[in-house]
């Protein structure tokens, strides 16, 4: 009988300790944080240690750390939030913090910060962007903080460029020396496909709304309306469809899908010599072992353009799930200033590679990188893409058809524009006629 009560208790303190993800929680408040680092990544041994070192120093609350794998956070953050199942933190997009705002389903942190009366870690909005700050925004208060800060930049493979007698100063600067330049390092096999090439504006991270910024075009105009019906839209179209027009669109596309059937970057894999990406990038050639020598620099501009690239940040927010928790909305605010202070931002950088939003955090953490120094020097003319409630996938899903036709030759520049246009109108019509 007690070999019986004894397994009982063993089993019960099993099941106990499971449901607290393994560890012995005691009496703390626990607070659920949902992040990107799961079991297997890279990232987990340092992200549980940033959450085990800030539960060690607390009496009252515990953080328990959940990590999922890029693509599957998205899939259940989004689920979570709409079902108010959400945890007290999560990284989320920090373009649309509006979406979530409006909706109810974040802590003002305005307030938060206001009715603070402790001298630990104290959020010093300063050391953040105002760009990105203005995001997180709404009603004139936070309800998120920017947590990271992507930038895209021109990656050059300096070994390929000293092969053909250039140096770094001969990195493109504008979109006519980008093709000059970029037609230099175009190679063919005896079949005719091709095995390496300069530089193709639809690869990497460079997308059709970046070039138009550049060209200080968007999608819509201040009042939200869809605009590329323009010359200028037909124009920057145009010139992503014919840069490489000396080969079919066929053979582009076979050499890109051959990209992905090595499983890495094709840049990392030196069959690009150019290429528009984000700093995440160089992270990736570091875990490589890559040895070839590259460096960034700003994404090249046309004539009469302007110095910007897309920035894609994350926030990290607090949800807001309408059960008066309020001990746990209390925890989740103690565990965000900690994650936003300085000393911790530096750990991020190293755990996940990312470049964090706070910004003399990543000034010293690159002080001995200097390709990161100059990815940083990016940040600065990174800005996000506008939230457009009845399309918040304008860039994406909503978009791509038509580019991908447009590509593909089964469009013109045109009529792709016009068909997106005239979709983005008839999104909005069904939007306004159920918001009033």
């Amino acid at each position: 009988m007690k070999k019986v009560y004894l397994l009982f208790v063993i089993l019960l303190s099993l099941f106990t300790l499971a449901a607290c993800g393994g560890e012995d929680t005691g009496d703390k408040i626990v607070i659920d944080f949902w992040h990107m680092s799961p079991v297997g990544s890279t990232s987990y041994s340092g992200m549980r240690s940033i959450i085990t070192e800030f539960n060690d120093s607390q009496d009252t609350y515990f953080v328990k750390g959940t990590g999922f794998s890029f693509w599957d956070y998205w899939d259940k953050i989004n689920i979570a939030v709409s079902s108010r199942t959400a945890p007290d933190i999560g990284l989320s997009t920090i373009d649309d913090v509006e979406s979530r705002a409006s909706a109810g389903v974040l802590y003002n942190i305005s307030d938060l910060m206001a009715n603070d009366t402790s001298n630990t870690n104290l959020i010093d909005l300063t050391e953040f962007r105002q760009n990105q700050i203005e995001f997180a925004t709404y009603n004139d208060d936070l309800f998120a903080m920017p947590f990271s800060a992507t930038t895209r930049a021109l990656y050059y493979n300096l070994d390929m460029f000293t092969e053909k007698g250039l140096t770094a100063a001969d990195v493109p600067t504008t979109w006519e020396e980008l093709h000059t330049v970029a037609k230099l390092f175009d190679e063919m096999d005896s079949s005719g496909n091709l095995t390496r090439i300069g530089f193709d504006p639809t690869y990497g991270n460079a997308t059709y709304h970046g070039w138009l910024w550049q060209n200080n075009l968007d999608f819509f105009d201040d009042n939200q309306m869809p605009t590329l019906n323009t010359q200028g839209h037909i124009d920057v179209l145009n010139w992503i469809m014919n840069f490489n027009n000396d080969y079919t669109r066929a053979k582009l596309t076979a050499f890109g899908e051959g990209n992905q059937m090595l499983g890495i970057n094709p840049f990392a894999s030196e069959r690009v010599a150019m290429i528009v990406e984000v700093d995440g990038l160089y992270q990736i050639i570091k875990d490589a072992g890559a040895d070839f020598n590259y460096g960034v620099a700003p994404i090249p501009i046309p004539e009469g353009g302007r110095h910007v690239n897309w920035g894609s940040g994350f926030s990290i927010e607090m949800y807001n799930n309408n059960k008066g928790e309020d001990d746990q909305r209390d925890g989740a605010y103690e565990f965000v200033k900690y994650l936003l202070a300085k000393d911790t931002q530096i750990r991020l950088a190293e755990v996940n590679g990312w470049i964090m939003s706070h910004i003399s955090a990543m000034e010293e953490f690159a002080e001995d990188e200097p390709i990161m120094q100059d990815l940083l020097k990016e940040v600065d003319f990174a800005i996000d893409k506008v939230y457009i409630p009845y399309a918040p996938s304008w860039h994406g899903n909503d978009w791509q058809p038509y580019y991908s036709q447009a590509l593909s030759g089964t469009l013109t520049a045109e009529q792709a524009l016009a068909a997106a246009r005239a979709n983005y109108i008839q999104k909005k019509q069904n939007y306004d006629s159920v918001n009033p």
